[in-house]
């Protein structure tokens, strides 16, 4: 394994070398740029930066644009930066469902366990490097900094890392240079069949059966039941688990810590948490995800099985009864009334009502479809 390093890291790693009185393990700094594996499927990016006041090593992969964080390495960390390395790397093929031993294979198959570091003087190469910079800093918030590896956002930048604009997605990408240098990639995707009901009062529930892989996390699951119900993603939420623990988003989790609210600031944050790391067969079957404080859309999570696949696989909507509801309706019993105004074209505000509705009839029209869904689930997490 290569990894190009610019000037700033290079002298970094200088200077941890010089910590040892010989070599960093499972590393050697060549003098050289040239690298001396035989495959770019091997050879990799590195560069220093601050993103929201954090230090980063940013890791790039040259062909693909999958991208490593590691957050706050100082001189001292770098002498374990194959360790930091190998972590980050089983995170994210982890989460395409790559076996323990492909990603093995993967670490051992050039030159063992075993990395060079020389300079970066492509420039194309380090462009690469810096688009992921960009879109670490374009996404919308970033992560509690106690984590070393930023499992959330390492995936969601390598997904769309396409800045030497390939035909392939990211993660495609890499597949394919896997298979056509090492063989195969064998899977090993732990999934759970999950039931979604909305819970509506006095009418029927709405409900979405969802095959979902369990090394995403709570917040990949909370974009699918956005996705899956149609809502827009425009107010707060909250996993409840059956054991009293709550899950939140990220940004929020940063703001009630800010305003020191301490419930909340207990509570795990959605984005560095697996839904394997809560979800058992023993534990956690049956939990309730809540969207819009005000209005309080329940939704009743009830995982009906676990199985595992050997193959790639995203989430995937296998079922669906009942149509989406529209966002600020005022609940189920807002619900309630807006059946009775949009239905009864004499109603005395069955025109305004039918005009606030506009844009939710027909996002209905278009996408309110299986295959649709599916379509968008994939592209999500392709």
């Amino acid at each position: 394994m290569h990894i190009y390093a610019t000037k700033k890291v290079m002298q970094a790693f200088k200077k941890a070398e010089k910590m040892t009185s010989g070599t960093i393990e499972n590393m050697t700094i060549l003098e050289e740029s040239d690298s001396p594996e035989e495959q770019a499927l091997f050879e990799w990016h590195i560069n220093s930066v601050k993103v929201n006041q954090e230090d980063l090593l940013i890791v790039t992969h040259d062909l693909s644009g999958l991208t490593l964080l590691i957050v706050n390495a100082d001189t001292e960390d770098l002498l374990d930066f194959y360790e930091w390395f190998e972590e980050a790397l089983y995170d994210l093929l982890g989460k395409l469902g790559f076996s323990h031993k492909s990603i093995q294979q993967y670490l051992t198959y050039s030159k063992g366990r075993q990395l060079t570091l020389g300079k970066a003087t492509d420039f194309k190469k380090i462009g690469r490097n810096s688009s992921a910079v960009s879109l670490l800093r374009q996404l919308d918030y970033y992560q509690e900094n106690e984590y070393m590896v930023q499992s959330y956002w390492q995936y969601q930048t390598s997904r769309l890392n396409r800045s030497l604009k390939q035909a392939s997605q990211p993660f495609t990408q890499f597949i394919n240079e896997y298979e056509k240098v090492i063989g195969p990639v064998s899977f090993n995707v732990n999934m759970a069949e999950i039931e979604v009901r909305l819970k509506m009062g006095d009418l029927p529930d709405v409900i979405r059966v969802i095959q979902m892989p369990m090394q995403l996390t709570f917040e990949d699951l909370h974009r699918v039941i956005q996705k899956v119900f149609m809502w827009q993603d425009a107010h707060l939420h909250q996993f409840i688990m059956e054991d009293g623990a709550t899950v939140i988003s990220a940004e929020q989790k940063r703001s009630m810590e800010r305003y020191q609210m301490e419930s909340q600031a207990e509570a795990s944050a959605a984005s560095q948490l697996k839904l394997a790391d809560v979800i058992t067969p023993e534990e956690n079957g049956i939990f309730t995800y809540v969207y819009d404080f005000g209005d309080s859309w329940e939704h009743r999570i009830r995982v009906r099985r676990f199985y595992s696949e050997n193959r790639r696989m995203f989430p995937k909507l296998s079922l669906m009864s009942g149509e989406p509801v529209p966002e600020n309706v005022g609940g189920p019993p807002g619900y309630a009334d807006f059946l009775e105004v949009i239905n009864d074209p004499t109603h005395d505000e069955h025109s305004v009502i039918k005009e606030w509705a506009n844009d939710y009839f027909t996002r209905l029209n278009l996408f309110n479809d299986v295959n649709n869904f599916n379509h968008d689930l994939t592209v999500m997490h392709s």
